[in-house]
């Protein structure tokens, strides 16, 4: 116990210096302000540039030395030709980038803050030129700037970077567009606009549509955590506390649609004559359309009832097909989002099996949009009709043989008791599909061992045919609605098959262009037995 008392004052000087020179390492390191050098592009107004003084301008810099203000830290700026800025936070020489979209391979290099602003990019070509759409830059050639985004995002997906000459600046691109150089120029639609403007160049504008919606961030070098914290803190800090608005109402962002007062007179103008022209012609002829107005409000009348269950048709139609394709298209986006996420965790069988699924997904989706066009197209009256003597056997074994893999894969065997000699008079697609709907709508609702019957009845006139199965069968209700478009049904199948539910609407569309009819008996737990007549001669 002794020995321990004796060291005790020893400790305690000890303890007192340590804290001495911590506290003073400490103070140190406080007063020092940490200073963090940003890069980007010195050409890139409203975003980032240099003025004629040199001096770092743009909403970016003054969203940074807000950020910089409430963190306490010092900055430099650092601002070059876009390219050789990648570069330099590639390789440690700058800290952040301003003014930069997210890329998939820019992703392996940096890390991004949260979203800043954003834009569309857009094409610019000179008044008058061939260039309306994205279509038309085939054969141009192409002004961008080096190291952009659109390279990636758009140029090359499109096919187009090949007739692209790439420069260090933007606002150079435009001029040169403006002077005759090249055809088109993919620049951001604000940077475009506010070169015309500033440079009074009047021969070039925007055409087609906006083409690569960007959100705009800030970017480290990839590890850099801690200044990546404090930039996505600070880009919160200034949206909600509404500095960002405030710093943005500084400079001129455009949008489209904003048209200058001169190109709308010119609109106004190229409008106005034709109307005045169709006035005095209106007035002129006005007792005649008079007249012929008179003579069509009957026939107007007589066909309106028809066309508002036109378009009842056509909303249920658009319902319908938007509800039938969404689960589809759902299951697919998942499955590619999975595979896009682990494709470098998941082995070959893991990886062949998420694409089977896949594959499965858009063959049904297909057939989904299969039906529904043929129904479209039948409903329309724009599916050709040619029919002609066929023999009803012969058209029967043609489809049996077709669906057997389908049948076969459920083991459901499929008969035909039918005279060789029954001759039809007929559409032998429009048939086919008759037929082929049917028998595949009886697999779908007919259990494993199963078994499905077509017979074929003929008095002096029509054929009746009955596709017979002993399948799950159905209740009144259902078949009281099962061919009316205001209830299309799409169930599952006994082993969860999936349908349009347009294959019923179609063959009753078929049949009726023949003349004939179609109708179903049926009872819950037996079987079904679906029935249509089709004329034996030319009517």
């Amino acid at each position: 116990m002794i020995n321990n008392v004796k060291y005790l004052p020893l400790i305690i000087i000890t303890f007192l210096l340590c804290t001495v020179f911590n506290g003073n390492a400490l103070g140190e390191e406080y007063n020092n302000r940490r200073k963090v050098i940003v890069g980007g592009d010195f050409d890139y107004k409203p975003f980032s540039y240099l003025d004629e003084k040199g001096e770092a301008r743009g909403f970016d810099i003054d969203i940074v030395k807000a950020i910089a203000e409430k963190n306490n830290f010092d900055i430099e700026f650092k601002l070059t030709n876009w390219d050789e800025a990648l570069k330099s936070l590639e390789m440690g020489e700058v800290d952040m980038l301003v003014s930069i979209l997210f890329t998939e391979n820019r992703n392996k290099i940096y890390d991004f803050t949260i979203p800043l602003t954003e834009e569309f990019y857009a094409i610019f070509a000179r008044k008058n030129s061939d260039i309306d759409e994205i279509s038309d830059l085939a054969d141009k050639s192409i002004i961008s700037l080096k190291g952009d985004a659109s390279i990636e995002k758009f140029l090359k997906p499109m096919g187009f970077n090949e007739n692209t000459t790439f420069i260090n600046s933007l606002p150079l691109a435009i001029s040169l567009l403006s002077q005759g150089e090249q055809d088109a120029v993919i620049v951001p639609y604000s940077i475009g606009v506010e070169t015309m403007i500033s440079e009074k160049i009047r021969n070039v504008e925007a055409v087609g549509p906006p083409i690569i919606p960007s959100l705009y961030r800030f970017a480290v070098k990839k590890g850099n955590s801690e200044l990546l914290s404090i930039l996505n803190d600070g880009i919160y800090y200034v949206k909600t506390t509404g500095i960002s608005d405030e710093l943005r109402k500084n400079w001129n962002f455009h949008k489209r649609g904003e048209a200058p007062v001169s190109k709308i007179m010119r609109y106004i103008a190229y409008f106005s004559i034709p109307f005045i022209l169709g006035f005095v012609i209106l007035i002129f002829w006005s007792w005649s359309l008079k007249r012929a107005v008179n003579i069509k409000t009957q026939l107007l009348k007589d066909k309106n009832s028809q066309l508002e269950n036109l378009n009842a048709d056509k909303d249920l139609f658009i319902t319908i097909l938007a509800h039938d394709l969404r689960s589809p298209f759902n299951g697919l986006l998942g499955f590619l989002e999975v595979l896009k996420t682990n494709v470098h965790e998941y082995d070959i069988e893991t990886t062949r099996n998420n694409i089977n699924l896949i594959y499965e997904i858009a063959q049904n989706t297909f057939k989904i949009l299969e039906d529904t066009l043929m129904w479209i197209r039948a409903n329309s009256g724009k599916t050709s009709f040619e029919p002609q003597k066929l023999n009803f056997g012969a058209i029967c074994t043609n489809v049996i043989e077709n669906m057997k893999e389908i049948a076969n894969a459920k083991n459901i065997t499929i008969n035909h008791d039918l005279a060789d000699d029954l001759l039809i008079f007929a559409d032998k697609n429009m048939l086919i599909s008759i037929l082929r709907n049917l028998v595949s709508n009886s697999i779908k609702f007919t259990n494993r061992n199963g078994r499905i019957d077509i017979r074929a009845e003929a008095d002096h006139t029509n054929a009746t045919v009955t596709v017979s199965d002993n399948g799950i069968g159905m209740e009144p209700e259902i078949i009281n609605i099962l061919f009316g478009i205001s209830q299309i049904l799409s169930t599952e199948g006994t082993e969860n098959e999936k349908g349009s539910g347009f294959g019923l609407l179609i063959c009753k569309e078929f049949v009726e262009r023949h003349g004939g009819k179609i109708w179903v008996e049926s009872k819950a737990g037996i079987g079904s037995d679906f029935k249509f007549t089709i004329p034996l001669n030319q009517g």
